[in-house]
């Protein structure tokens, strides 16, 4: 899909092109860890905060919303602002309502924190996906995409084990066991690592390896020129469809799991912790070998979209497991299928941001921005308020965990239909400025 088919004729990629994926596998770490704090400790907060679980929703389409909102405000940002600067205003700004909601006293305050939240967490993945575009040739990018994107099950593991540490210290040092003010602790502690990594990024990113004029595939201009013309591309809608069903697929375990494990299986903290400690550890363990699989595969001779496709449709498969879930037993056969749809579910994402990658070099922001920003409103409005009222009104978790794996699935067949292989988009759609 680019102009500079011969890699031969390409300027070559700096080398640090992997440690500005690290860089973005922290940033990425720090964004999952502010978003799952909520999720790790919603028992204690529900009790400390007396909400039920239609105020929970609430949370949850609050920060979806506002996420949708700042997904759109920062891909036009990034595409008009160097992403060396865009980046860590992004991490400051979630990092600091993460600290604010460590001070929450009821529903009002920790709805406030979380819209705050989603505004600037949104900023994460245009920013993110911009840079990858930039100082990544494109058979690389399901992979560098992959690394970006793992901090996200980096993140939760990390967060489940930090937790209980801090509430153990912090129930201690207050002589009460599940202290009510316990559970503020880790949002604090949380939200200070993000000024180290902002210090880290300034000093080790040096302007000129984030100029669009420099990077490794500079004199392309892949895709739509104007921002308008993406919407006639009808890979736009494949992504939408695509987009939409994994969110739905990963953020309802994300959200409802952990409480589920407690309430309707049993479950004490500490062994929902380890439980959700080995999914998400599965999860990056799946989006790691997605990205590598394609790269191998497109180093092997394959097309890029063929090899995406491939991926795509196999992870879409694993996750049918969903259906099981709810209807085993505790023991292997429920610890499997949970680890069996983590893998799969988690490495949908890096196939997902390479495609995006394809539409439009200029408009790269908005095209993440608006994408995200579809999906998240679509949550938002939709599936959470489905989902908590489901639950509240049949005090079941089944029908929502069943059916989540299902979506990827639908939206593969569409991809077929509106992205197979052999397609070429509008040639008036994609030329290159002049």
């Amino acid at each position: 899909m680019t102009a500079l088919t011969d890699p031969l004729s390409r300027p070559p990629a700096s080398p640090w092109r992997w440690w500005v994926c690290i860089l973005l596998f922290l940033a990425t770490t720090l964004n999952y860890m502010d978003r799952v704090a909520l999720n790790q400790m919603a028992v204690r907060i529900q009790k400390a905060l007396d909400l039920n679980d239609k105020q929970y929703s609430e949370l949850e389409s609050g920060f979806s919303f506002a996420y949708a909102i700042g997904a759109i405000l920062s891909g036009i940002v990034v595409d008009k602002v160097n992403v060396r600067w865009v980046y860590p205003l992004m991490v400051l700004g979630w990092s600091a309502a993460g600290v604010l909601t460590g001070y929450s006293t009821g529903f009002a305050w920790l709805f406030t924190c979380r819209v705050i939240l989603g505004l600037f967490e949104a900023g994460n993945w245009p920013c993110g996906i911009r840079t990858t575009r930039l100082v990544l040739r494109s058979e690389e990018r399901s992979f560098g995409n992959s690394l970006f994107q793992s901090g996200t099950a980096v993140g939760a593991i990390v967060t489940p084990m930090l937790i209980l540490v801090m509430l153990n210290r912090a129930d201690a040092a207050a002589g009460q066991e599940n202290h009510p003010d316990s559970w503020k602790m880790p949002f604090v502690a949380i939200g200070i690592l993000g000024i180290a990594w902002v210090v880290l990024w300034f000093l080790t990113v040096p302007g000129r390896l984030l100029d669009p004029k420099s990077g490794p595939e500079a004199a392309s201009h892949a895709g739509a020129t104007r921002y308008w013309d993406v919407f006639r591309d009808r890979r736009f809608w494949a992504l939408l469809a695509a987009v939409i069903a994994i969110n739905v697929c990963w953020q309802t375990y994300r959200m409802w799991f952990p409480k589920y494990l407690q309430q309707k299986r049993g479950f004490s903290e500490a062994d929902m912790s380890t439980f959700m400690t080995w999914f998400y550890l599965t999860a990056d363990i799946g989006s790691w070998t997605v990205g590598l699989l394609t790269l191998v595969m497109v180093r092997k001779g394959m097309s890029n979209h063929t090899a995406r496709l491939l991926v795509f449709a196999g992870c879409a498969g694993l996750v049918l497991v969903s259906f099981a879930v709810p209807f085993l037993p505790i023991g292997w056969q429920l610890m499997a299928s949970v680890l069996i749809f983590a893998f799969g579910s988690l490495g949908l994402f890096p196939t997902y941001f390479a495609l995006s990658q394809e539409l439009s070099a200029a408009h790269q922001g908005k095209v993440s921005g608006t994408l995200g920003a579809a999906a998240h409103m679509f949550l938002a409005l939709v599936v959470y308020k489905i989902q908590g009222h489901v639950i509240q009104d049949t005090k079941s978790y089944d029908e929502v965990l069943a059916v989540a794996g299902l979506f990827p699935l639908l939206a593969f067949v569409l991809m077929l239909w509106l992205w197979p292989p052999s397609y070429e988009p509008p040639q008036d759609a994609v030329k290159a400025s002049a």
